[in-house]
């Protein structure tokens, strides 16, 4: 019977989202990448394919911050990098009996449950693929990776990784099969992301309960035209 373990890598919150630096003060890219990390666990921790999640970082008491019930906790110590972090989690999930893993980035508030359960289950449709991948809306890049373990090729994550998992999978004598979903493609990286997002929330489609709460929050909190015009760096209310 399969294991799925999904793995969730979380870089240091003062870190996170620098690509929104221009637009967004520190307090408030450590509120939003949070939040959205939240959502992406409550929605792992709610698909019925996935049997554990467990987050992968350096972060002290974590899995406190997160506060959702069963989720474990890998700690990276020295941090490596991504992939060698999640390389290192993935074979001692595979040592407490993971079968495969499935790699979910934190920046994707739109995820559900639904979603991840299409993902994973209709990669047992074909003998084909070992490894299925999502993309990014871009294409270029890799927000969901599942694969079997032992891991049957290095992991590239970062710039144009899509690129990177096709060729490591070519070297391998292998093939990826790539997911285009809209509800998997929504990661939140720039500011046309965010600004995308909070439309999204505003017409009724469904964006992750903390994320949610966090938009709802800083618009009733929104400053006025000449306040924002004070500063660079706004809340999030201020950008829209």
């Amino acid at each position: 019977m399969k294991q799925i373990w999904a793995l969730i890598p979380l870089k240091n919150f003062a870190r996170a989202k620098t690509r929104l630096a221009g637009a967004l003060g520190a307090e408030v890219r450590r509120a939003l990448t949070l939040a959205m990390a939240r959502d992406v666990v409550a929605a792992l921790a709610s698909s019925r394919a996935v049997t554990r999640v467990i987050l992968v970082s350096d972060i002290p008491h974590l899995e406190n911050l997160i506060d959702i019930d069963g989720v474990g906790y890998f700690n990276t110590g020295l941090a490596q990098g991504l992939n060698e972090d999640l390389t290192t989690a993935a074979r001692w999930a595979g040592t407490q009996g993971a079968t495969d893993v499935l790699i979910a980035h934190g920046d994707l508030p739109q995820l559900t449950s639904q979603a991840i359960d299409r993902f994973i289950l209709g990669a047992g449709r074909s003998t084909e693929y070992k490894v299925r991948a999502a993309a990014c809306k871009e294409g270029s890049g890799t927000n969901l990776l599942f694969a079997p373990l032992p891991l049957p090729l290095p992991l590239v994550f970062g710039k144009n990784s899509l690129a990177g998992f096709h060729q490591a999978a070519a070297e391998a004598g292998m093939a990826i099969e790539v997911v285009r979903d809209s509800v998997l493609e929504t990661d939140i990286d720039e500011l046309a992301d965010l600004k995308a997002l909070a439309a999204a929330h505003a017409r009724g489609e469904f964006v992750g309960a903390a994320t949610a709460a966090l938009l709802l929050s800083t618009m009733k909190a929104r400053p006025t035209t000449s306040a924002a015009k004070c500063s660079k760096r706004h809340p999030v209310s201020a950008i829209f």
